[in-house]
């Protein structure tokens, strides 16, 4: 089943194109990296995918539903209450955590499945319980984020996204604030999802990691998806002189 469909997707700020025409699907129990320099569009495709950037042109679909109508040659977003329910589909895990400092960990992870999706709050915190035992943060469930690490934040943010039951989990550079002893820790949950088939995208520049666990490696660069393709093939074998340079570049 596809999960989301991107069809000639387009995005500029200003005079500024960022995305020139990017068209994508992802499937059910499909994990995606996304891979490419700096500045190449790969966060602002992320933020148009997860409705918090408007697109200028180009179709989002969620599950067969449409999130975008084309109307008198002009790219419209459907109602406020469709698009509260398509929201619900996805989660997003930022590079910089976005927790509420103010909120206890066990709290920054059942505040929107409580207060969004109106779950029965006692179930809601007995699932939130395992996710963080899930992610090794049993024993933080009445920390502050002031008080955790880098990583264990990072942890929180991945319990939260898991606790809204989303089907497709989207991942911006989770590791770039990380250090390397810790980003290993953030990665192994990665891959754990992906042994459990949870449908994930994640924009990261661990090409290692995204050749062992991706299904498909997408190569961006200058607004245009440049190559796709199993990771042997993208990583390994690339046919495109731009993804060839990229790799080459990451590799010393």
């Amino acid at each position: 089943m596809k999960l989301l469909e991107i069809n000639h997707l387009k995005k500029s700020f200003g005079d500024a194109e960022v995305l020139s025409d990017i068209s994508m699907e992802v499937s059910e129990g499909e994990v995606i990296a996304v891979i490419g320099p700096s500045g190449s569009g790969k966060s602002t495709m992320l933020r148009c995918a997860t409705l918090l950037e408007t697109i200028d042109a180009g179709e989002l679909k969620y599950i067969g539903s449409a999130v975008t109508v084309e109307k008198d040659g002009r790219t419209e977003y459907i109602g406020k209450k469709e698009l509260q329910k398509i929201k619900g589909t996805f989660g997003l895990v930022f590079q910089n955590f976005n927790l509420f400092p103010h909120y206890t960990v066990l709290k920054n992870v059942i505040d929107a499945p409580v207060h969004v999706q109106k779950r029965n709050k006692e179930q809601v915190i007995r699932e939130a319980k395992e996710l963080l035992k899930k992610v090794g943060l049993e024993d933080k469930e009445n920390e502050y984020p002031s008080r955790l690490s880098g990583g264990q934040q990072q942890r929180v943010a991945i319990a939260r996204a898991l606790a809204m039951n989303p089907q497709i989990l989207f991942f911006d550079e989770p590791t770039s604030a990380l250090d390397p002893e810790i980003t290993a820790g953030i990665l192994k949950i990665l891959r754990s999802l992906a042994e459990e088939k949870m449908t994930m995208i994640i924009v990261t520049h661990e090409i290692e990691f995204a050749r062992k666990v991706a299904d498909r490696v997408i190569f961006m660069d200058g607004g245009v998806i440049v190559e796709q393709g199993s990771p042997e093939e993208v990583i390994d074998h690339p046919r495109n002189e731009r993804t060839k340079t990229f790799l080459q570049k990451m590799e010393r």
